[in-house]
């Protein structure tokens, strides 16, 4: 009799196994597929489910089920509802073979890191920068709160919470923040693989700075640091204070070397405007210096400009910055800048919307003469660079902004009114990029002219 109910057991035992093995070899084709969601006509499938189900219920592998009751992956939606009804199906499975030691482990696949259907940030394709999906790009005590956060969401059927969660880090912050992050934090693993297994984390980070630091500057360098603390849960205090330490001494550093900024002044802008010949690509290349350096442009701001965010009122220009690089909520803000009727750089702006009109597309200022598709950054600093190259200057597309910043200064504009026009968010970013003045230091106009005339 014992023996005929240890059979029995044994085949029940087994039947569990197929069933579980079919499960996750469904799963496993599931997710390399796009699965549509089963529709209230699929009968015959419903009538699958529930019988799977139901035996999984008797034997007590599911004792609980949630929303919608279905446990087979046969029955799946695609982007996260798969994600989470996927992690339930391997959580039935490792759970069995758990209770259940008889049962073969090599057809389990216990929950892990590794295993989840999450893309890692390091594996991401920057293109066009797809956020993270999880929280797989945590280390060190963080990675170790979601692990064990998951092991309960996962009970509870609350995954969709923890996948919030999990966002929330990198919602948070640009995309070109989390992008240059990504890239740094990539950059210190790698350089890592060789060290010893037993260095900590935070030993690890603290050498590979200095190391960096041999070939990097100060801001790629502090950027390391920030990209460290947000995928960790930061540094002690001791390691804090010497990755400052080592921040601050390659300052230093640079600071014995380093030349003085170049700005551009308005003879020069207006020089470039002077030698604009009969043709689209000249006014284009002539306008984006002009108006960089009138609406003092970054260069991705430069980028984004559109048609309909440029203004003009008399003698003033209003140029929208949809989203400026301090602007992380898209607020978007308005600059105003003077721009006479009639004048060269007038005519120029006007010719050259004439001819964009002419040309169907898209509605960016600034095109792509060939095949009308938007400038991107980095081809706003390259035309600009060349531009005033072929002006006798040798500077960057930021020495426009640097340069109109300080002609405003010298043109007697107050620091309030300098800071609001070149949208800057603290004083000690504006103040990095004027030079001292007369005008800024207290001298008005007479006092200046009693100087030059004695």
């Amino acid at each position: 009799m014992a023996d005929k109910s240890r059979n029995s057991r044994e085949d029940r035992l087994r039947e569990l196994t197929t069933i579980a093995r079919r499960i996750q070899k469904m799963a496993s084709e599931n997710r390399q597929s796009n699965v549509t969601r089963v529709t209230g006509r699929d009968t015959m499938q419903r009538a699958v489910h529930r019988e799977e189900l139901n035996k999984l219920v008797e034997s007590g592998v599911v004792v609980e089920t949630v929303s919608p009751k279905v446990v087979s992956s046969l029955h799946v939606a695609v982007n996260d509802e798969a994600i989470r009804r996927q992690r339930r199906v391997s959580h039935v499975v490792a759970t069995t073979i758990k209770e259940h030691p008889e049962i073969d482990t090599s057809i389990g696949v216990p929950l892990s890191k590794g295993s989840r259907n999450h893309v890692q940030l390091e594996q991401m394709s920057f293109n066009g920068f797809e956020k993270p999906r999880s929280w797989d790009w945590h280390e060190g005590h963080k990675a170790a709160f979601f692990e064990s956060l998951v092991e309960e969401a996962e009970r509870a059927g609350l995954m969709h919470l923890v996948d919030s969660l999990g966002k929330a880090p990198v919602e948070a912050r640009a995309v070109s923040t989390m992008k240059a992050y990504a890239g740094e934090n990539q950059r210190r693993i790698n350089w890592s693989k060789s060290l010893p297994a037993s260095l900590s984390e935070e030993h690890r980070f603290t050498l590979y700075l200095v190391d960096r630091a041999m070939s990097a500057g100060s801001s790629s360098l502090a950027k390391a640091a920030a990209a460290f603390k947000l995928a960790n849960d930061g540094l002690s205090p001791f390691a804090s204070q010497l990755v400052s330490d080592v921040i601050k001494a390659q300052r230093r550093k640079e600071s014995e070397s380093r030349a003085q900024p170049t700005q551009v002044s308005v003879n020069t802008v207006s020089k470039i405007v002077d030698m604009v010949q009969d043709d689209e690509k000249s006014e284009r290349n002539a306008l984006v210096v002009t108006l960089s350096f009138y609406g003092l442009l970054r260069a991705e701001e430069a980028s984004m400009l559109k048609w309909s965010d440029v203004h003009q009122s008399g003698n003033m220009l209003k140029l929208k910055i949809r989203r400026a690089k301090n602007d992380q909520l898209a607020r978007g803000r308005e600059t105003f800048c003077d721009w006479p009727e009639g004048s060269k750089r007038d005519c120029l702006l006007k010719r050259f919307r004439a001819r964009a009109s002419m040309r169907p597309g898209l509605d960016f200022v600034f095109q792509n003469i060939l095949n009308g598709t938007k400038l991107t950054p980095s081809a706003i600093s390259g035309i600009a660079k060349d531009t005033l190259a072929a002006a006798g200057v040798s500077a960057t597309h930021h020495s426009l902004r640097r340069g109109r910043a300080n002609h405003l200064q010298q043109s007697g504009v107050d620091f309030q009114a300098i800071k609001e026009t070149c949208r800057w968010r603290s004083d000690a970013g504006l103040r990095c990029y004027l030079s001292d003045s007369p005008r800024a230091q207290g001298f008005t106009v007479t006092e200046l002219g009693d100087e030059v005339g004695g």
